[in-house]
């Protein structure tokens, strides 16, 4: 529900702020008072265009702000969690507001943070359903009447499940259909693929092959200058009369002499012998490496040709050595899966067979469930049509199918007649009727009527499904036109019934239905310092009864109005 509705600078509007209630608001006023203003800031919020001439003054900013209880409405909640409005797990308030220059510059936020007109939009079709002749409403859309349609019937939960259900069937088809072209793709190619295979195998490569055989090879290459190298080390090292080890080997025995005399020697002495073990250990190293070392010129050769032919694999399928071992394993799964395709294609054949027939079977049950269900709804809407003044209307659910092409996995025969098309939703394709007058043709609902008669439809249909779910707020705008006396008191119960579902908003020139409010709101135009501004007033229970003592009387309120007022609340309450 709205708790909270904040105007500034909206044409006449200099600021209000209104405090709603959850059941039945209603705002009264003289034609041309601003009453439609109010509405009109409600769907700013929600998504509207606005002129940027409704703002006044090039110096001041619109703004319309709406603070909103979500508590139960988990729709709305959980769309805030996915569009990252809100950091809280269980945000039970939403704030939405709307900012607007005269120079062109709009904002908009959710929460305190920006968000696009189509964020406003998509939030208004969970808060709000707005009602008149110029605002957009969401019963007029056919693909809503199927949802409100299931919520009736107590199917939302059996619908769900089938969804579920359809997009694991679905998944099991976009399966089938990829493995299908994948075979006919793959037996096109499969001696390439055999080929390739074949090439890569018999190379028999060995991971990182190529890194080794290069770094031998360098040193085969490069034998001469590697073995004077080794020579020379030898000789520095360990082997020359003037070799390290000679010098570090006689530095060791003066040390040793000197040790018995001086303790502190005797630690360098340990440190020198370590180095002379290292030297003695890479001397050995050195000599065991002289010794293995070989010149073979005919294994440079055989070297030489496997990575050329290493090196032409890895270029011809621009891979390294790892990437190549992959392919081929790669290329056997392919094969192999060519090798099994008909018993998997098989197996996934009777799976899409068995599943298809449950879903059948399935949506059969849920289509005759809302047919049952349809003409009580049917019923239902026709009877308040009566309770608001449209006593020779008719309302119906029209029943079709979706057909589509044969041989589709979404396609099954109906009585040997019709290819019908299973959906997400089932297999029903339906819509709202409405028939005015007895004797005209039943037309959809969105062509049916405009202005009040449009309204009291809506009013219906909401209070045929009231308690089934639906958006928490309803606004109502010329919902008593055309209407009067009794017909005015009938549609003004059936508000009133409404609100225990719904929050209610509605613009009334009716005391009837005045009356039945539980929040009234009064509003007028005033002359303040020469400049003509909107006012919205809630009114206490006296205030309420002179208003409704007005609505019946005019402008000269009488004792008799009052009592007429008073006569006409007390009845309600």
């Amino acid at each position: 529900m709205i708790e909270r509705l904040y105007i500034k600078n909206y044409l006449y509007i200099k600021e209000v702020t209104i405090e709603f209630d959850k059941n039945l608001n209603v705002l009264t006023g003289e034609t041309g008072a601003g009453k439609t203003l109010i509405l009109d800031a409600i769907s700013l919020l929600f998504g509207e265009r606005a002129d940027y001439s409704i703002v006044k003054n090039e110096q001041e900013k619109l703004v319309v702000e709406g603070v909103f209880n979500i508590k139960n409405v988990l729709e709305a909640k959980e769309f805030l969690k996915t569009k990252l409005f809100t950091n809280e797990e269980n945000a039970d308030y939403l704030i939405v507001r709307k900012e607007l220059s005269k120079k062109g510059i709009s904002r908009n936020f959710i929460n305190d943070i920006p968000a696009s007109i189509s964020d406003l939009k998509e939030l208004g079709d969970i808060m709000v359903d707005i009602h008149s002749q110029n605002e957009h409403q969401s019963l007029l859309k056919k693909e809503i009447h199927l949802k409100i349609l299931d919520e009736y019937s107590d199917l939302t939960d059996e619908v769900s499940k089938f969804s579920k259900s359809f997009e694991t069937y679905q998944s099991k088809v976009e399966k089938y259909q990829q493995i299908s072209c994948k075979k006919k793709e793959l037996e096109e190619k499969k001696d390439f693929l055999k080929y390739q295979l074949n090439e890569i195998l018999s190379a028999n490569l060995q991971k990182d092959e190529d890194l080794k055989l290069e770094e031998e090879l360098k040193k085969l290459e490069n034998f001469e200058d590697i073995i004077i190298a080794v020579k020379k080390i030898n000789d520095l090292l360990y082997s020359g009369d003037q070799s390290a080890f000679v010098q570090i080997s006689t530095a060791m025995k003066e040390m040793r002499k000197i040790v018995p005399f001086d303790s502190e020697i005797d630690v360098k002495t340990q440190e020198i012998e370590t180095v002379y073990e290292i030297i003695k250990e890479i001397g050995s190293f050195f000599n065991v490496y002289k010794e293995n070392l070989s010149f073979e010129p005919e294994k440079i050769e055989s070297i030489r040709e496997r990575l050329s032919k290493i090196n032409f694999l890895k270029k011809k399928y621009k891979s390294s050595i790892s990437e190549l071992l992959l392919k081929a394993e790669e290329l056997e799964k392919e094969l192999s899966f060519l090798e099994n395709f008909d018993f998997e294609i098989e197996q996934l054949e009777k799976e899409l067979r068995h599943h298809k027939e449950l879903l059948i079977i399935d949506a059969e049950k849920i289509s005759e469930k809302r047919k049952k269900s349809a003409k009580k709804l049917s019923k239902d809407v026709t009877t308040y049509f009566k309770e608001v003044g449209l006593e020779n209307a008719d309302f119906t659910v029209m029943f079709t199918n979706y057909f589509i092409e044969e041989n589709s996995p979404y396609t099954y025969n109906k009585d040997n007649k019709t290819n019908i098309k299973i959906r997400k939703d089932g297999v029903d394709n339906i819509e709202f009727f409405v028939r005015l007058n007895q004797g005209s043709e039943y037309l959809p609902l969105k062509k049916t009527a405009s202005g009040g008669e449009i309204s009291r439809i809506m009013l219906s249909i909401k209070a045929a499904v009231a308690g089934k779910g639906g958006v928490p707020i309803l606004v109502f705008d010329e919902v008593d036109t055309g209407i009067s006396g009794r017909i005015a008191s009938k549609v003004g119960k059936v508000l009133k019934t409404l609100s225990t579902y719904h929050q209610i908003i509605a613009i009334t020139h009716l005391p009837q239905i005045a009356a039945q409010s539980s929040n009234h709101f009064n509003v007028i135009k005033v002359v303040q310092k020469n400049e003509t501004v909107i006012l919205v007033k809630q009114l206490n229970d006296e205030e309420k009864v002179f208003e409704i003592a007005k609505m019946i009387s005019g402008q000269k309120v009488t004792e008799s109005a009052i009592n007429s007022a008073r006569e006409l609340i007390g009845k309600i309450n």
